[in-house]
């Protein structure tokens, strides 16, 4: 545990420059040429990840064609930067709203235009996802960690609703993905590091056009299903 704590310490010390610089760098791409911040995202983000000693792997690939909602597992700080290396083509996500207030990084989801959602006011959170619906439909994708927040166990937590209302309403497709090996890095309720891999697993897209019938209840069963088996928490996919 001392030689994590001693390596975290250099470990933070170095990310936060990187940070920075990788942050500003695709700040400044988005206002030179705004399609090409979904390329170079990709590099940058991987380029902070080495700064933590994380080393990503992606298994599976997105769809090329059409427009998606993306849900993966929340259960690391990492996850943030984990997520752009998911999607082809723009995105952008349904985030808390308290990423509001981080200096650059806010900067950096307000190119995106990010959505903030205040989780504790129903009527702000049902607004938001109206917004959320309105950019689906105008071709970019929606990244949403439907958790909520963080888990401190390893375990998935419940899954809020308003993601798969969305889905629903839009006729928009899921595409489930589980992390794996980011809870073990860095979980919510420790401050140190353990370096190591992580594995982006990106399933395959869930046609909620399958569960108009169905509801909201029976598609969030599935996808959280598929998302625990593709973070290795559940070992068959039921």
């Amino acid at each position: 545990m001392i030689f994590y704590m001693l390596i975290s310490i250099l470990l933070y010390v170095c990310s936060l420059p990187v940070f920075i610089f990788s942050a500003l760098c695709l700040i400044i791409i988005s206002f030179i040429y705004f399609p090409l911040f979904f390329r170079a995202d990709k590099f940058f983000c991987r380029l902070i990840l080495l700064s933590f000693g994380v080393f990503p792997r992606v298994v599976g690939s997105f769809p090329k064609d059409g427009t998606f909602i993306i849900m993966m597992n929340h259960s690391s700080f990492l996850d943030v930067f984990l997520f752009p290396l998911v999607p082809r083509g723009p995105y952008t996500g349904v985030t808390a709203i308290e990423n509001f207030r981080y200096p650059i990084f806010s900067s950096l989801i307000r190119r995106l235009k990010a959505i903030p959602i205040d989780r504790k006011n129903k009527r702000l959170a049902i607004r938001s996802i109206k917004k959320a619906e309105d950019v689906l439909k105008s071709g970019i994708h929606i990244g949403i960690l439907p958790e909520g927040s963080r888990t401190t166990t390893g375990k998935m937590r419940p899954l809020k609703k308003g993601g798969f209302h969305m889905a629903l309403n839009t006729n928009t497709s899921i595409v489930p993905v589980g992390i794996s090996g980011a809870f073990t890095c860095k979980p919510k309720n420790r401050w140190w590091l353990v370096p190591g891999s992580i594995i982006i697993n990106i399933g395959n897209p869930i046609n909620c056009r399958e569960f108009k019938n169905l509801g909201v209840d029976e598609l969030l069963n599935r996808v959280e299903l598929k998302i625990k088996y593709l973070s290795g928490e559940n070992h068959e996919d039921k």
